[in-house]
């Protein structure tokens, strides 16, 4: 009963501390507004149901009210869509928010198995249909600050572009935005706090994976940021923004 206690005041803890981190992201970068239906994107991995507990803690304390609609995209490079494990289908219900559980819309002829690319863009393209669907304008994804570093290194090595994501973008003349509220929080951070709020992470089990080039960007950075601690932050800083007609983030 004791360890039990004390984990839910490590989780409140943890919950307030990363909020607070949240919530200055999205103020300096205006990512959330009154009236705001936000389509929150869950694949199931610490990020995304981090993403969507702190984004309701958020709408439970705000002043400006804002909705959200929770949407978890089956599929992976090899394009079929798995069931969805029972105790990841268990919290998503229990965090009482509307939710959607969509299979990845993939385009006629698409080959197979994707690479990340390919995948990524197909995942997001879904995305954008269901945000479109249920009347949502903005769409949440859960990037945090290693994610924007190893972006804008990609983009160094691959097109001699010091370029990173965007903290939030407009769409279609502004009618659906991409707001990315974890940009000021540290992966590590959101692996404790998933940790200890026991979210049922759904394995990645894509046979791509060990092809990612974002894969081993983040095991190159490893001793460099155990060496400079503020590595990540000093490259987002030293970044520009990818450009609409720029390479994809």
């Amino acid at each position: 009963m004791e360890m039990a206690k004390k984990w839910r005041t490590q989780a409140q803890r943890s919950t307030f501390y990363l909020g607070k981190r949240m919530d200055k992201a999205i103020r300096e970068h205006n990512m959330i507004q009154a009236g705001d239906r936000i389509l929150v994107g869950v694949s199931g991995g610490k990020d995304s149901m981090a993403l969507l507990r702190l984004l309701i803690e958020r709408q439970r304390l705000a002043e400006a009210k804002f909705d959200l609609v929770s949407a978890h995209v089956r599929g992976d490079a090899r394009g079929v869509g798995a069931n969805v494990p029972v105790e990841f289908a268990q919290w998503i219900e229990n965090e009482r928010q509307a939710h959607i559980i969509s299979d990845m819309t993939l385009p006629e002829g698409e080959s197979l198995p994707m690479n990340c690319e390919r995948c990524s863009r197909n995942r997001r393209k879904t995305l954008f249909e269901l945000a479109q669907a249920h009347e949502c304008n903005k769409i949440a994804l859960g990037h945090h600050m290693e994610d924007f570093a190893h972006t804008a290194l990609l983009n160094l090595f691959s097109s001699g572009r010091l370029e990173t994501m965007a903290f939030r973008r407009d769409y279609f003349g502004g009618r659906i935005s991409v707001i990315r509220p974890l940009a000021y929080i540290h992966e590590c951070e959101i692996a404790r706090f998933a940790q200890i709020s026991e979210f049922p992470i759904i394995q990645n089990d894509c046979p791509m994976i060990s092809q990612s080039k974002r894969g081993r960007i983040k095991e190159i950075m490893k001793p460099i940021y155990h060496e400079f601690r503020s590595a990540y932050s000093n490259i987002i800083q030293a970044s520009g923004i990818i450009g609409e007609d720029g390479p994809s983030d």
